[in-house]
């Protein structure tokens, strides 16, 4: 025996218990539908950011090392507070590299202005190696320290970027480090 289900007008319907349930039903998939949609918009706005940080960080990257290989010579640099480099480019021309905590900007600067290659930088520090590895040691290029400006050879840098999206908590950080042998460097 099978019962018909039957209403005022006698035709098939739903029950107040089936509308519920199939509500709280779409809800759970509404709701879960617009999380992932949330979600994906953040990841989406996150992967921008790294792609911009990556684009900058590639060209300071490249401008600076492109720069360090071909000078003559490494004339001066400070790590404490404010870091910069000095050298003598391959063209002969004097070009300084510093740090400004304040903007959070890397600058260059040859003589005729600066020029900002980096912004939102928090961190950018310089290290000198010098030109022959000591047998005993497990760093291939030690520190140099006296007469540096003689046996420099090698210059290691380390900077860190990020971003923050406006009115988000999405934050994107890029760390850079490379180590760059002089080439052209003569003794004296």
């Amino acid at each position: 025996m099978f019962f018909k289900r039957a209403t005022r007008s006698g035709a098939p319907g739903w029950t107040l218990v089936e509308m519920m349930v199939s509500i709280g039903v779409f809800s759970i998939a509404g709701l879960a539908l617009s999380t992932i949609f949330i979600f994906s918009i953040r990841s989406f706005a996150a992967l921008s950011n790294y792609a911009t940080l990556d684009r900058e960080n590639r060209y300071a990257m490249d401008t600076i090392t492109r720069e360090l290989r071909q000078a003559q010579k490494v004339t001066d640099y400070q790590t404490n507070g404010s870091s910069s480099i000095s050298i003598i480019n391959g063209a002969g021309q004097n070009v300084t590299y510093t740090f400004n905590s304040s903007s959070k900007q890397m600058l260059r600067n040859d003589g005729s202005g600066n020029q900002v290659l980096l912004t939102n930088c928090s961190l950018l520090n310089f290290t000198l190696y010098t030109r022959a590895p000591l047998s005993n040691s497990f760093d291939s290029y030690p520190v140099a320290t006296n007469n540096w400006q003689q046996t420099v050879k090698v210059v290691q840098f380390t900077w860190k970027t990020s971003m923050t999206l406006p009115n988000s908590q999405v934050n994107s950080e890029n760390v850079q480090t490379a180590r760059v042998v002089i080439r052209k460097q003569q003794d004296n």
